[in-house]
């Protein structure tokens, strides 16, 4: 899974709006080596409102080939060196993507994930322990 999402390097997020609607939004994705998943984002959008008030999060990353990672876990906003070092490993994947002052560093411990691949014969779909 996380060489999967380094590979692929993006994906979307759905956060919790607290309306009874989900709000979902393209994110710049990369992955440290312990497997939490790391992305930034502007303090001023939705997503962020909304992963501070609720930090319950899914995420799905595909590869465009017919795989795709279905996942599910807990957002943290990340400050002081922890927010530095994960600010380091998305700008190796994405330069420019924490340039600006605005950028928060979130970081999320995943609870559950699915692998599905429909471009096997049979199709796969395995859940995975995390």
């Amino acid at each position: 899974m996380r060489d999967f999402v380094r590979t692929h390097g993006g994906g979307v997020v759905a956060t919790n709006s607290g309306t009874g609607c989900p709000e979902s939004a393209w994110i710049n994705l990369t992955a440290h080596e312990d497997g939490r998943l790391v992305f930034g984002t502007n303090e001023r959008s939705r997503k962020y409102a909304n992963l501070r008030a609720d930090p319950r999060v899914s995420l799905v990353v595909v590869s465009g080939d017919g795989q795709e990672f279905q996942l599910e876990g807990r957002a943290a906003v990340l400050e002081g060196p922890a927010a530095q070092d994960a600010g380091e490993l998305l700008e190796s994947r994405h330069p420019g993507a924490t340039g600006k002052d605005s950028t928060r560093l979130v970081a999320v411990r995943l609870h559950w994930a699915r692998f599905v691949d429909v471009a096997a014969d049979p199709p796969v779909r395995e859940d995975l322990t995390l």
